[in-house]
């Protein structure tokens, strides 16, 4: 403070005090500027941020425009096309029908010598190749147009007998519509040619004496199969195709059939020295086209090599799902009134025919939803101790269904409301035992699913498990215990090689039904192959310690695991989520694995398939082999009667097809290990010894990935269901007519 005497000192103070008033002011100033300069600039990044992330959101969208556009226009298959659709009366179809044709064998004999390939994802058969024949010949591109064909594999070795099958093609539009046949090459392929029919009939009128008003025109490939099958003795084995196949030449399904077709050739042709019956059976191949490949990964594949056009191809048709389950399901009454009408062809008096009807995948889950309310009806009429007849032909089988497990668990409820489920408080042990005769002791499978399973036991191991499984103690579960260590050494090898599970039904369909559970587990699996672990819950071995680098690399994955595991508001209804061959009934709470307790909710899976390592049987046969291969398929009759009285002193459950009660001199087991309940796993069978419903966890030896159906082992062993007497009453064909008379 200045001396008020003093005015120069005072005027200098007044003059310092300005100068800091002035300077605070300008400071205030610039704090002021530099806020707002900062304001300027946060708005100005939230701007940019913003434009960026339209940016970024109009890629996507394009992009997802792109993709759709791809997918929907340039990759697109035809919408309304018949592949297979040429009129079996033109001169070429006539006189392939007349000789049979044997250019895929011999095309593929010659390429067996040069190479077997083996792709990333299992066996290729290298001698069932269509456009190998076109190769040899462009001829054959309208050969293998016709709607009935026969082809033969040649015997190479003295005494060998050939094998003859014919292969005839039902294709569906989009709306369940039947096709047309063309009667001349380059014809429309929505109309037939009118002269040429009149021809026909005129012809078959002149050949049966009958007048024009009886005769039936043939103008379907329905009609064309109808005719082959109204004469003779057949055995027939029908097939729909699944999802990303089609009926065009060179698909990988219709190989798939033929290799099937000439594996049923070469077990009849077995068994005609010991049954005459079956000598003169004409093995007849039917394969129902729908357009299940919406995407033409096959001409990816042409114009970019299989490198960069399967990976564009898996890329694109990975969305498809979404579309083509619904049409599969939109598909499904004309499928099976299809079906039924060949069914009630081979039911003709008198005839002794045989049909197994199949279903892979999405064809799969067509089967499942034509079948379920059919089935369900058939339940609710069954008569306590009646045999329960088929539902289609002699057998239906699903095969890795990419179908929801509520279509199968519909028809389990209905027999499950009929029953004595288990004894308590107010069911005594006395009446859960008389239901057992709710089907007889004779009953055969009528409908069964066969899935390749991830691992053993179904449900996981609890930590508790490994603890008991460990003991070394002489009680009553020494020898069960005993077993399960064997198979938990079998399950560790199983997983250092990798579990040829079916990835597409177990872990690809729940995420589409938006429940990423099992996404989750794939995950985990995945990182604990990078750490050198086994999966939880699949193994007892003592997991390595995990090094800083492979946790470090697992740890993305199990951070998007963890995510998925826990995403909010996702499906958790398994039985709309899980496929029908991945819905394990939960384990109860007390018991150890060898103690088989009653689950809390009894519907899933029911019985279990492995390999028998069977010499020639356990494993792939390439088609132009079949005729001199190494191959045993015998006859298996009374087999499911023997093993179930194997087990009389449980009633039956946990019956084994390897474990059978003396039986005739010769018969044999099947041709893969059949099993009922889910053994070793703590849990009672969720269905009785008898019951007609079989969905089977197949492991990786018997049934493998999606596509690895095509084992000679598991060829047979779906055959013997149906060539062969497996129980003490005979198969007989089924007669629909009681399913719909009041």
């Amino acid at each position: 403070m200045c001396d008020p005497t003093d005015a120069a000192a005072c005027g200098d103070a007044d003059r310092d005090a300005g100068a800091m008033s002035a300077g605070g002011v300008a400071a205030r100033g610039l704090r002021r500027s530099a806020g707002r300069r900062a304001a300027i600039g946060l708005v100005g990044g939230l701007a940019r941020l913003a434009r960026a992330t339209a940016r970024i959101a109009a890629g996507l969208v394009l992009a997802a425009l792109g993709i759709l556009f791809l997918n929907y226009v340039v990759l697109s298959t035809d919408k309304a096309h018949a592949y297979r659709n040429l009129d079996p009366a033109l001169g070429e179809c006539r006189d392939g029908l007349a000789k049979g044709w044997t250019i895929l064998a011999d095309t593929g004999r010659e390429t067996l010598r040069t190479a077997m390939p083996v792709d990333g994802d299992g066996w290729v058969d290298a001698s069932n190749d269509e456009d190998a024949a076109i190769a040899t010949d462009a001829r054959w591109a309208t050969r293998l147009r016709c709607a009935l064909q026969r082809h033969r594999v040649p015997a190479r070795e003295p005494g060998g007998r050939d094998l003859a099958y014919h292969l005839g093609f039902i294709e569906f539009q989009e709306d369940g519509e039947p096709y047309a046949l063309v009667s001349r090459e380059g014809a429309s392929d929505t109309a037939i040619d009118s002269a040429m029919l009149r021809h026909a009939m005129d012809s078959e009128m002149r050949a049966k004496g009958m007048p024009a008003t009886m005769v039936k025109p043939v103008i379907t490939q329905l009609d064309a199969l109808k005719k082959h099958l109204s004469t003779g003795s057949h055995y027939v084995i029908a097939f729909v195709h699944g999802w990303r196949h089609d009926a065009r030449i060179g698909d990988g399904n219709v190989a798939d059939l033929r290799l099937y077709a000439a594996h049923a050739a070469r077990f009849l042709a077995q068994r005609c020295p010991s049954d005459p019956s079956v000598c003169d059976m004409d093995v007849t191949a039917i394969y129902v086209g729908w357009r299940g490949a919406r995407v033409d990964e096959r001409g990816l594949r042409l114009w970019f090599g299989n490198a960069i056009g399967g990976f564009f191809g898996n890329l694109s048709a990975g969305a498809t799902l979404f579309d083509r389950k619904p049409v599969s399901e939109a598909i499904a009454p004309a499928a099976i009134s299809a079906l039924r009408t060949l069914e009630t062809t081979l039911s003709a008096p008198g005839a002794h025919n045989k049909l197994i009807v199949a279903g892979h995948s999405l064809g799969g889950n067509m089967l499942a939803s034509g079948l379920k309310d059919d089935v369900v009806k058939a339940v609710r009429r069954h008569r306590f101790g009646d045999t329960l007849p088929p539902v289609l032909g002699n057998l239906v089988v699903l095969i890795n269904p990419a179908s929801e497990a509520s279509k199968w668990t519909a028809i389990q409820r209905e027999v499950w409301m009929r029953l004595a489920d288990h004894a308590d408080a107010h069911t005594s042990a006395a009446e859960v035992a008389r239901d057992d005769g709710y089907f007889p002791a004779d009953q055969r499978p009528v409908l069964m699913s066969v899935t390749a399973a991830l691992a053993f036991p179904a449900g996981g191991l609890r930590p508790g498990d490994c603890a008991w499984i460990g003991l070394d103690v002489d009680d009553a579960f020494a020898a069960a215990r005993r077993k399960i260590r064997s198979r938990l050494a079998a399950t560790d090898s199983m997983f250092d090689t990798g579990v040829d599970y079916d990835w597409a039904t177990h872990d690809l369909f729940p995420t589409f039904k938006f429940d990423f559970r099992p996404a989750a587990g794939f995950l985990d699996r995945v990182a604990a192959r990078f750490e050198g672990r086994q999966p939880r819950g699949e193994s007892c071995s003592p997991p390595p310690p995990v090094d800083l680098a492979a946790g470090l690399l697992t740890l993305p994955l199990r951070t998007l695991s963890l995510l998925a595991a826990t995403f909010p508001f996702q499906n958790t209804a398994r039985e709309d989520s899980h496929t029908i061959g991945n819905l394990d009934p939960p384990r109860p709470a007390a018991g150890v694995l060898a103690d088989a307790q009653p689950s809390a909710a009894p519907f899933g899976t029911t019985h279990e398939l492995l390999g028998l390592d069977a010499p020639g049987l356990e494993r792939h046969n390439p088609y132009a082999t079949l005729a001199d291969a190494a191959l045993d398929c015998p006859r298996s009759d009374q087999w499911l009667s023997r093993a179930r009285r194997a087990r009389a002193d449980r009633r039956g459950n946990f019956w084994d097809s390897a474990d059978l009660a003396p039986g005739r001199s010769g018969e044999a087991g099947p041709a893969a290990r059949f099993l009922h309940g889910l053994q070793l796993t703590g849990i009672a069978p969720i269905t009785r010894p008898n019951d007609p419903f079989w969905n089977v966890r197949a492991f990786d030896n018997a049934l493998s990935r999606h596509d690895g159906y095509r084992l000679s082992s598991f060829i047979c062993a779906l055959n013997q269901l149906v060539m062969d007497d497996i129980t003490d009453s005979p198969a007989l064909m089924s007669d629909h007519r009681d399913l719909s008379v009041p």
